[in-house]
């Protein structure tokens, strides 16, 4: 039986009761499958409950909508650590950027400060994995961590083009191109941090990013780590080792289960 016999029907039955049948339409979803409809509210509830430290921003709630692969949650833990950390001195760093949504979200945060915003990105993909690089969740179906080489490379086009959308001044913006290892030598980096988003998925870029940061961030600076203990188990062995090696030098905790798999760390000395 077809719907619209289906539907007559039903409207027989309904219409002697002064009742009429209507078919809703699907709810929106970003990309993440995040309703769209919902951020506004769970925005509001996370800033009430976990957050009350991130004021309100203009376009912040577009720029959501926006984000890949990247949890409304755990955006919200990003912008709540990033406002936990603004009162130290130091910039704004990146690290793995893709298309630059999250970056957009952290410039058009940081827009009335006068912080930089710092970007590291091969732009070439990810890099050969480790033997400390153990398939937990194959996101792509490749079937090997090593078939997850290269995956991922977006061109440094994208970035610029979402960070010109939100007219954030070029100049307070420093995008570095290349694999960590190298770059992380380069002598014009940030001399001071106070926050930091660490989405290299893999073990050796993000313990090279970590030894970096612990070096050029203040006591209260704040580091977000995406993927711990999903994806590859290099980020969540990359941070425990890191932590490990600094006994009572931070803080490590993690989300509500909902919010995603990441890790946030405060530099307490």
């Amino acid at each position: 039986m077809n719907m619209s016999i289906l539907r007559r029907i039903a409207d027989s039955t309904l219409h002697p009761l002064g009742l009429h049948m209507t078919r809703f339409p699907e709810p929106q979803r970003n990309t993440n499958g995040d309703l769209i409809d919902g951020i506004p509210e769970l925005e509001g509830c996370y800033r009430d409950l976990l957050f009350p430290e991130i004021p309100d921003r203009q376009n912040r709630l577009v720029l959501m909508r926006q984000l890949i692969g990247t949890s409304m949650g755990e955006a919200m833990y990003i912008l709540g650590a990033l406002y936990r950390g603004l009162s130290c001195s130091g910039d704004v760093c990146e690290f793995g950027v893709a298309q630059g949504a999250t970056s957009a979200l952290l410039a058009n945060e940081i827009r009335e400060t006068n912080k930089k915003l710092w970007l590291f990105d091969s732009f070439e993909g990810l890099p050969r994995p480790t033997e400390k690089d153990r398939l937990i969740d194959d996101i792509f179906n490749l079937g090997s961590m090593e078939a997850y080489t290269g995956q991922m490379a977006c061109d440094v086009s994208m970035v610029k083009s979402r960070l010109d959308a939100i007219a954030f001044p070029l100049n307070r913006v420093e995008i570095v191109p290349g694999f960590i290892e190298k770059t992380i030598h380069f002598q014009r980096l940030p001399s001071s941090v106070s926050f930091a988003y660490v989405d290299f998925d893999f073990y050796e870029p993000i313990l090279i990013a970590l030894n970096y940061l612990d070096q050029h961030m203040p006591p209260g600076a704040h580091i977000v780590v995406d993927d711990y203990g999903w994806f590859s188990s290099g980020a969540q062995t990359a941070v425990d080792e890191f932590v490990s090696a600094h006994p009572g030098r931070y803080e490590m905790s993690l989300p509500i289960k909902s919010a995603g798999h990441f890790g946030v760390l405060r530099k307490k000395l």
